[in-house]
């Protein structure tokens, strides 16, 4: 999903946790285990085949299922999960990450009630 966001896998492995000899590795196991190959690597950008295209949804849907398990036992712990966005920062940056913190935190103070 990395290389299909990013459209490369030098840009891939600098946005993730892994080196680009990695990933390339990963991705050619994953076609060799499907029988196809997934992405069109002529040029700089990468373009999805149409195995490539038919794999997406699933893709998408394995890591929607991976992120729910996490959230899911999580929440057993009491741990506040989830993603913040910011597409824009501006002189407001400080504000905005400090009502970012409290209503993370689901509390105007930033801070958890204690448990119990």
């Amino acid at each position: 999903m990395a290389v299909v966001t990013h459209g490369s896998f030098t840009a891939a492995a600098r946005a993730e946790p892994i080196v680009q000899s990695a990933l390339s590795t990963s991705v050619r196991n994953l076609e060799r285990e499907l029988g196809a190959e997934l992405f069109d690597r002529t040029g700089r950008r990468v373009i999805l085949t149409e195995a490539g295209r038919a794999l997406l949804p699933s893709a998408r849907s394995v890591l929607a299922g991976t992120q729910a398990a996490r959230d899911a036992v999580a929440a057993l712990s009491g741990l506040v999960t989830g993603r913040v966005r910011i597409d824009r920062l501006t002189g407001d940056a400080p504000r905005v990450a400090r009502d970012a913190g409290r209503a993370a935190a689901g509390r105007p103070g930033g801070r958890r009630p204690p448990a119990g």
